[in-house]
């Protein structure tokens, strides 16, 4: 393997598993390159790192969410329908649920809504891969192209980051990466707390054709917004796309701030009453 090829082997891994930390590891440490120098060849890949906790977002959702629906304490459900390789610890849940139930966010995220020109009814979803098993869900809840951000960052970096990783991989692994396509001056359509994520939403429009691949995100396509209903979502999806949907027709340039059902559900398991 020449330099090349090995430099874009090591920029496919860290998208693969999400930090230099994570593929060190998952080659037993035994890498002929130090942790500074696979550094720079993210770097010069202009790769945007990763944000947010080691844990797994997509773990912690579904856990979450089967707390909601079947309501019976967080413990049972860990042990009842959680493997033992799960990442996400009962601490971390329990301080998600924590901020959750007082309506708080500690976090932040980015989603992005990407449509097509002339077919503003079609979102790009994709499969969500990234929980570590079978156990924890289907083969693969739709989703946004979406994950955590950094506090104060930029939102070209915010979006940048979630194009890297969930849309555009091989695209960057060939140094052809469409940077046409950011915004100058990224204003998000709406925020919307998931758990305890304040998660800002972003619009994209795409002119011409791409090919879209993603690690995180299997089976990348434009799906019709009419067929949502039949569709299995990952939690605040579909309050993301029928916001969308409603601000469209309703024209309103006030940046709403929407709560996800799962959250709703939350309040109603704590016994809480939903503001707003």
């Amino acid at each position: 393997m020449n330099q090349e090829d090995f430099e874009k082997y090591l920029v496919s891994e860290y998208f693969k598993y999400g930090s230099i930390n994570k593929v060190f590891s998952a080659h037993s440490y035994d890498l002929p390159i130090s942790f500074a120098g696979y550094t720079r060849v993210l770097s010069k890949y202009k790769v945007v790192k990763s944000a947010g906790p080691n844990s797994n977002l997509s773990e912690s959702l579904h856990i979450l969410s089967k707390l909601a629906n079947y309501k019976i304490p967080l413990e049972r459900i860990y042990h009842q329908h959680a493997p033992k390789k799960i990442q996400v610890s009962t601490n971390t849940l329990h301080r998600i649920l924590h901020y959750t139930r007082l309506g708080l966010t500690r976090r932040q995220g980015t989603a992005l809504i990407i449509t097509q020109k002339n077919k503003p009814g079609y979102f790009l979803m994709g499969n969500d891969q990234t929980i570590s098993d079978p156990a924890l869900g289907h083969k693969g809840d739709l989703s946004l192209p979406m994950g955590h951000s950094k506090i104060n960052e930029n939102p070209k970096d915010s979006i940048l980051r979630v194009l890297q990783q969930e849309v555009f991989t091989n695209l960057v692994l060939k140094n052809n990466f469409p940077e046409k396509i950011l915004p100058e001056h990224p204003n998000p359509v709406m925020f919307i707390n998931i758990a305890d994520i304040k998660v800002a939403v972003f619009h994209l429009e795409l002119s011409g054709n791409y090919s879209f691949s993603s690690f995180k995100l299997n089976n990348l396509k434009f799906y019709d917004s009419n067929n949502l209903h039949r569709l299995k979502i990952r939690p605040g999806v579909e309050e993301m796309l029928n916001g969308f949907l409603n601000q469209s027709i309703t024209n309103t340039s006030k940046v709403p701030i929407i709560t996800s059902n799962l959250n709703r559900t939350l309040y109603v398991v704590a016994k809480v009453p939903v503001q707003g």
